[in-house]
């Protein structure tokens, strides 16, 4: 859809132009051929139409908050947390195809459904969590970045971050492109990826084949720093910002509307989605796997202790046992891969964020700079005050509140897709679906309520001196606030009613039309026939009566 101009108010702006669903499919940027609707065969060429948007969507999986936490997953518990990633990833993929459900049966994404949903105050408000959540994903970004710059040309990490502002020109150089280029980009970044964990797990020895299966099939939290680390892998996997972004790449395709059609184009999306999250589970296997076997060689506790603090700056000497001189070099290039690929994606959920909430669009550029500028303002006075060393816990607590501010994205969410009023009876989340995902949403709201009530009662900086008790005080006033946002949030009943667009995007309106007109005409047909027998009727009562000559 072409930029349009904003006025003073955003909310008392017509929003028309979206309403047309034909409209909009046609102005999609790929155009779908899915053949015979009616035949549930699956065909790779078309299957190929489909790829793209997961792969843009995993590269939230592969982020270099993701390696903070898989290394220290690794570094600290060696094969234990890896049944949180398998999860995470099963999760993080039942979650993506309720994006996929709703952008489908709607024609609209996850943040125009808010705008549509809430009143003003709420809208606003929700804005504001989901851009925080959108700064916090950027900064192990920027620190990710930096450090890998860092590894390469040797540039201190300060230096690094003030960098990292350039890769906005990248962003710019791709939207000229176009959406395949763009897609065909991003993909190549997470092969590259791929292909430097698969060397590092290829030559890494020793590594323990039963413990690896035990990690990953059986729960167990073996402390509280490693439900922290737990809390922080999930929140590294399954971000918010991602469901933005993921259910308007969906959007991206558009095909024949009608029931049979898109259902098909959702188990096309559900297909791709699953090909790319395995990908990306691989990646972080490997990254926990080869953490975890190298560090049972070190055996200096001094040694140990750095690599706990510092693993990202200190991977490449782990590696060097195991790849020698170009354990460096291929580790800083997947950083880099992965800290530039997370900044593009992360650009593009911030623009469709803006746009759903307040209608208001900004140049890419711009909204790419805006947004970097606000990750790099605490990324720089942590490195300037506190060092390497503290940037890198920066990254596992902007992954912790990325968990946190997962329940304000995914509840909306579970709510739209359980409700027949706004994804229609053909797409509505019934029955085992439906408990299971209610299930997964409590699971994750009770976690983020543990993790708050761990870090206030095991903190440092809580005691009791004044300034312990204050932030004590305000640290018990934001969990209240917190749980009863999420209990107002669970409590709403959904209010909008999109019926008639759904019908138009599943060609049940001019079904309706055919049916009533077939219903009239029945209903003429009857009333004739009515007629016709008590025309009958009053003849054969007329000769009764006559009288015979």
């Amino acid at each position: 859809m072409p930029f349009r101009d904003v006025g003073s108010n955003v909310f008392d702006q017509d929003y028309s132009d979206d309403e047309d669903v034909d409209k909009l499919n046609a102005n999609a940027d790929v155009q779908v051929d899915l053949g015979d609707v009616n035949d549930d065969a699956f065909d790779w060429k078309t299957f190929w139409k489909f790829v793209g948007p997961g792969f843009l969507m995993c590269i939230a999986y592969v982020d270099p908050g993701n390696f903070e936490s898989d290394l220290q997953a690794g570094l600290q518990f060696n094969y234990k947390l890896l049944w949180v990633l398998v999860w995470a990833t099963i999760a993080g993929l039942h979650i993506q195809s309720l994006c996929v459900r709703l952008a489908l049966s709607t024609g609209w994404h996850l943040a125009r459904c808010y705008r549509e949903e809430y009143d003003k105050k709420v809208v606003r408000a929700l804005w504001v969590v989901s851009e925080l959540g959108i700064i916090a994903s950027d900064v192990p970004e920027v620190i990710g970045t930096a450090l890998a710059l860092k590894l390469i040309f040797g540039f201190p990490t300060v230096v690094g971050v003030f960098l990292t502002s350039l890769s906005t020109f990248v962003f710019l150089g791709l939207q000229h492109f176009g959406v395949r280029k763009l897609e065909a980009f991003m993909g190549s970044l997470v092969a590259i990826m791929s292909l430097c964990y698969l060397g590092e797990l290829v030559y890494c020895d020793d590594v323990h084949v039963g413990e690896v299966i035990a990690g990953a099939s059986i729960p167990r939290i073996p402390s509280t720093t490693a439900l922290f680390i737990a809390v922080s892998l999930l929140g590294a996997v399954v971000m918010p910002h991602n469901l933005f972004l993921h259910s308007a790449l969906v959007l991206t395709r558009g095909y024949q509307l009608g029931e049979k059609s898109l259902k098909k184009a959702f188990k096309y999306n559900v297909v791709e989605s699953g090909m790319a999250l395995t990908v990306t589970l691989f990646i972080n296997f490997a990254v926990v796997i080869v953490a975890a076997t190298e560090m049972q060689k070190i055996t200096d506790p001094a040694e140990r202790a750095e690599m706990i603090d510092k693993p990202l700056q200190n991977a490449p000497k782990m590696l060097n046992k195991l790849l020698g001189s170009a354990a460096k070099g291929l580790f800083a290039v997947a950083l880099l891969a992965s800290g530039q690929s997370s900044t593009i994606t992360g650009t593009y959920a911030g623009q469709y964020v803006m746009d759903g909430f307040l209608k208001l669009r900004v140049h890419p550029g711009l909204r790419a700079f805006l947004t970097r500028a606000c990750a790099i303002v605490p990324s720089l006075t942590v490195v300037l005050i506190a060092g390497d060393e503290d940037a890198e816990t920066l990254i596992v607590v902007s992954s912790a509140i990325l968990s946190i501010q997962l329940p304000f994205a995914l509840i909306p969410l579970v709510k739209f897709c359980s409700s027949s009023r706004i994804v229609g009876e053909a797409f509505v989340l019934k029955g085992r679906a439906l408990k299971a995902t209610n299930v997964l949403s409590g699971v994750i709201v009770c976690a983020n309520v543990s993790l708050l009530l761990m870090t206030l009662f095991t903190s440092r900086y809580v005691n009791a001196s004044f300034g312990g008790i204050v932030l004590g005080m305000t640290a018990v006033l934001f969990i209240v606030g917190y749980c009863y946002c999420i209990y107002w949030l669970l409590d709403q009943p959904v209010r909008q009613n999109l019926k008639s667009r759904i019908d138009q995007r599943l060609g049940l309106e001019s079904s309706n039309f055919y049916n009533d007109n077939d219903n009239n005409n029945n209903m003429n047909n009857n009333i004739e026939e009515e007629e016709e027998d008590d025309d009958e009727g009053d003849q054969v009562a007329m000769l009764r009566t006559q009288p015979s000559s």
